[in-house]
């Protein structure tokens, strides 16, 4: 089973349902935890729940943490294949920057040995804390060192489609070259944030998902 955390204030519960969304469409069973709503949930618990998880054959379980439960939840033997963190640094209002820093990098360490981190690369503050870090980390964002980017603007994604955008060869994890190129998605409203989504979508491909092939394309 692939476990996966989805970190931050901002972004978590969109980015998890596009991507419940996409396993869907390939016949994949997800289990989404989101630690708002279990506020008696602990680490022994999350690793019981874990346990159960694997004997029903379940694909992926998607962890919904805030920053501030990151200690109360997570012990150091759960780890992670993927981590997607959705925010800015200067979306943490509620931290000091010693404390962000102390946070962030726990995040990161309870990657497994072959993890992959999916970060946005438009965070200066985020990408400056990260470097030196070992584990491979795949970009998205408006930048042009982005490795998954869109140029869809406006609001003709909606009627048009959003193109996201792979700019350079990344493995999968099933070590499947994925080669560069452009997918068209479909989304069914106008409520989509871009980063959101092409965090979403850099999960998909990095698991050797065709977003070209999904079924209608479709997003939630």
């Amino acid at each position: 089973m692939l476990i996966a955390g989805i970190f931050g204030s901002k972004g978590k519960l969109q980015t998890a349902a596009i991507i419940n969304s996409m396993l869907a469409s390939q016949g994949e069973k997800v289990s989404v935890v989101d630690s708002a709503r279990f506020p008696a949930m602990d680490g022994s618990k999350i690793k019981a729940y874990i346990a159960e998880l694997e004997k029903n054959s379940v694909d992926l379980l998607l962890l919904k943490i805030e920053l501030a439960d990151i200690d109360r939840l997570l012990s150091d033997d759960v780890q992670f294949d993927i981590l997607i963190y959705t925010d800015k640094a200067e979306d943490e209002l509620d931290f000091e920057m010693k404390e962000y820093t102390d946070k962030v990098k726990r995040i990161f360490s309870l990657m497994a040995d072959k993890g992959v981190a999916i970060v946005n690369v438009d965070d200066n503050e985020l990408i400056r804390l990260l470097q030196g870090m070992r584990h491979r980390f795949i970009t998205y964002g408006f930048n042009t060192k982005a490795s998954v980017t869109t140029s869809s603007i406006g609001d003709s994604v909606f009627k048009d489609g959003f193109i996201c955008c792979l700019q350079r060869s990344i493995p999968a994890r099933n070590g499947q070259i994925i080669e560069p190129q452009e997918y068209k998605l479909q989304l069914e409203s106008g409520e989509f944030d871009t980063h959101n989504v092409l965090a979403a979508a850099s999960f998909a491909i990095i698991n050797g998902i065709d977003l070209n092939n999904m079924d209608g394309n479709h997003l939630i």
